[in-house]
């Protein structure tokens, strides 16, 4: 009984906990909430030195940003200089940080801004805090007056365009002296509430070491933002049917279309559950049975040096979606691979933009392929099936392996080569 009314108390528990270098002795955790379990200490000090070196002349009134915390929580960090030295720079910083539940910060509608809002933090504290109770009402409903005066700001194609980028897949960057949480709180506005709790904003940074999603840095020009799509680009971003469909909606006032796309109901998804369930029956009896070799090359006739081992795929219903996670994580390792391998290719984290990063290694690899197949690889579907037709033109064994991921799978291919880089390498340059 004990272990089940900890597992409730749990999943509606806030835990906290204050970091920093206020006293003399070095940065240390300055006080925490009983349930702040001692597991968390190192995980939670790399959060708060992740944050990056100062640059110089750069202060940091607060910055609030949101990271997972293990498998199962978010932490939502705010930091802050305290104080200034006799000089009058920035003074240490100081973190404080809420650890709460995956569930929990879906439910309160995946927004760091409003809990730091809600959580201000204790920076004079010591010793023992008090765990907050989750059980509390979410942010208040996006209203259409509220989202118009979002919009109603110079920099709404930014903004909009950036809600698009977000949800693409692709990374965006803001520039500035000082944290920036406005221009983040306004983007938080405008996303999903589904999509909001798989994003990892920061208000400010002095480094990208935690891979968040759109930040605001001093400087947005070093080479670890190369990938990010910055402020200026934004504003110019191609309209997505998103961006068109809220920016339609708020400006018309129609608070129904806005609560559809800003919020998925009950029976939108019984429907949209439904239209798939029929499509991929669809599509598995074309698979099947009209084409049967999408799933299995059998082995060619006549002269057995030409014949090709079999090609075997799991069904597409088997292949699922990547998430935004998966997507940038994915898109990353390809780009690495093509730098390589001298392979010029063009970045980015949609299913379209991921299907020609592996179509550019194919195309270059095609020469030194041991098992080909004429067809393109966007031929095979989705991502996954895709990459798995790689690694087999490859020779990579595990090509096949039921339960792997897309990074899994791709490790394999990285191992593949780098135990044969001559031949590739020499092939490559064909």
């Amino acid at each position: 009984m004990a272990n089940e009314h900890h597992d409730r108390f749990d999943r509606n528990t806030i835990e906290r906990a204050l970091y920093g270098a206020f006293d003399a002795g070095g940065y240390r955790f300055l006080a925490r909430s009983p349930g702040f379990d001692d597991r968390w200490l190192a995980q939670a000090e790399q959060l708060c030195t992740g944050f990056g070196e100062r640059p110089a002349s750069i202060a940091c009134p607060l910055a609030i940003f949101a990271r997972p915390f293990g498998r199962e929580r978010v932490a939502v960090v705010q930091a802050s200089d305290r104080g200034t030295d006799d000089a009058g720079r920035p003074g240490a910083l100081g973190f404080y940080l809420l650890v709460l539940p995956r569930a929990l910060y879906r439910r309160l509608g995946g927004d760091p801004f409003f809990l730091a809002q809600r959580f201000p933090p204790s920076w004079e504290a010591r010793g023992v805090l008090p765990s907050f109770d989750g059980s509390m009402e979410p942010p208040p409903a996006r209203t259409a007056a509220m989202l118009q005066k979002v919009l109603n700001v110079p920099n709404s194609a930014t903004l909009l365009g950036g809600v698009q980028i977000l949800l693409d897949g692709g990374r965006l960057i803001f520039e500035r002296d000082r944290p920036d949480d406005a221009i983040l709180r306004s983007l938080w506005a405008l996303l999903p509430t589904r999509e909001r709790a798989e994003l990892w904003p920061a208000s400010f940074a002095f480094s990208n070491a935690h891979g968040f999603d759109v930040l605001v840095v001093p400087r947005a020009a070093d080479a670890e933002y190369e990938h990010f799509i910055t402020e200026e680009k934004a504003g110019d971003y191609p309209e997505g049917r998103y961006e068109s469909n809220i920016q339609s909606a708020i400006e018309t006032g129609d608070q129904r279309e806005i609560d559809s796309l800003l919020h998925y109901n009950r029976s939108h998804m019984l429907r949209l559950i439904v239209v798939l369930l029929v499509v991929v029956a669809v599509l598995s009896f074309a698979v099947n049975r009209l084409m049967p070799d999408r799933s299995r090359i059998t082995p060619s006739s006549g002269d057995p040096r030409n014949t090709k081992p079999i090609l075997e795929l799991p069904p597409v219903e088997q292949c699922p979606s990547l998430s935004l996670r998966e997507r940038n994580e994915l898109s990353e390792r390809l780009q690495a691979l093509g730098k390589r391998w001298h392979i010029e290719m063009t970045p980015g984290a949609t299913d379209e933009a991921l299907t020609l990063l592996l179509a550019a290694l194919d195309q270059r690899w095609d020469s030194t392929a041991r098992h080909r197949d004429p067809r393109p690889l966007r031929k095979f579907g989705p991502i996954q099936r895709q990459l798995r037709v790689l690694l087999w033109k490859q020779g990579v064994a595990d090509y096949n392996a039921r339960g792997l991921n897309t990074v899994e799978l791709l490790e394999r291919l990285e191992k593949q080569l780098d135990s044969e880089p001559t031949q590739t390498e020499k092939g490559g340059d064909g």
